[in-house]
């Protein structure tokens, strides 16, 4: 089997000869696990002509392990969704005796399978969101309300003083809209196929429509942009995130945020909000990030921003001003910002 350097493998035996004494010995110190120390295209070629009287039935990529006290990782055969432990007792004993440990099931596996369960729920919501809630948010709801609009009377509408109506209606079955089409995005991406779709976009030109019915517009000022390859929902999901946390986390009597570009391929998103550090941005990127000075920062804006703008494959970094903080983002895909370990620059 084709193995690359790092890999483990799990290996399963089968004597071939009961009548013969040292079949049994060879089934008895037969590998159950191989690690590749180098990229090989037949990894288990050796340990095949070592073991002659045995007979291997199965070998196979493996991607679950035990944590042994210090993080020593220990490789199993079990299989998320397949067989995990406690499933097999005789299994888990063996496991315990062929490492030396006490064995005990690892909170990672567990967590493995819970997040399995969780993805399985999470795909059939975005199955509901994907087809059956298209119909009667971009179909049914818009032609009701355009039909109604266009049989009502105007001087029924002026009579009952239903302009101011009119107009949240459609105002809101717009930003409905808006935010069905970000979610429909993301679900996009939870497929198991699910890929970024790109496309040529002004940066400006996307923005300023999304902004469109957002309260906080009059705070943003968005200067001539570039034209990049991006999925304009979720492009714009990330810097509305940027442009929410600067106007959120902020102590200034007029808030701003401003958007322009710097040099010829780097996009900046610059607020004067309380300033936030590299290595508060490298904390507050993790999901679900509390802090004591601000109770009600949970982390998930930024950490979604930054995971959109990465997988169109830019690169962002903050950098503190005296006052407020300014985005970088790198458009450029060979001039990246952030080392691959994201240790923080002091």
């Amino acid at each position: 089997m084709r193995a690359r350097a790092g890999e483990w493998f799990s290996l399963i035996w089968d004597i071939t000869d009961f009548y013969d004494p040292i079949s049994f010995d060879q089934h008895k110190n037969a590998p159950r696990f191989l690690y590749a120390e180098e990229d090989s295209s037949q990894i288990e070629a050796e340990v095949i002509n070592t073991f002659d009287r045995l007979r291997l039935t199965s070998i196979f990529l493996t991607t679950v392990f035990l944590l042994e006290d210090g993080d020593l990782r220990l490789p199993t055969h079990y299989r998320v969704g397949e067989f995990m432990p406690n499933d097999k007792p005789k299994y888990d004993a063996w496991l315990a005796e062929y490492h030396n440990i006490i064995y005990s099931t690892s909170e990672r596996i567990r967590h493995q399978e819970a997040l399995l369960q969780k993805n399985l729920f999470l795909e059939h919501i975005a199955k509901v969101i994907r087809h059956d809630m298209h119909s009667g948010i971009n179909t049914y709801i818009p032609r009701g309300v355009k039909s109604l609009i266009r049989r009502l009377p105007d001087q029924v509408a002026a009579k009952h003083k239903l302009d101011g109506s009119i107009q949240l209606l459609e105002e809101g079955l717009a930003y409905t809209k808006q935010v069905y089409e970000g979610v429909y995005a993301f679900t996009q991406l939870m497929k198991s196929e699910g890929i970024l779709e790109v496309e040529a976009c002004d940066l400006a030109e996307i923005l300023k429509d999304w902004l469109r019915t957002k309260a906080y517009k009059n705070q943003v000022t968005i200067e001539p942009l570039l034209t990049a390859e991006v999925s304009p929902i979720l492009f714009c999901i990330a810097i509305d995130n940027l442009i929410r946390g600067g106007l959120q986390f902020n102590e200034s009597e007029e808030k701003w945020v401003r958007i322009y570009v710097e040099g010829t391929s780097t996009l900046c998103v610059l607020d004067n909000g309380v300033g936030l550090s590299q290595a508060d941005f490298f904390k507050y990127c993790k999901p679900y990030i509390a802090d004591n000075d601000v109770d009600t920062y949970q982390g998930l804006d930024l950490n979604i921003a930054v995971a959109i703008i990465e997988d169109h494959g830019f690169t962002i970094l903050p950098e503190k001003q005296k006052v407020g903080t300014l985005f970088r983002i790198e458009l450029d895909k060979t001039k990246p910002y952030i080392i691959d370990n994201r240790t923080p620059q002091v």
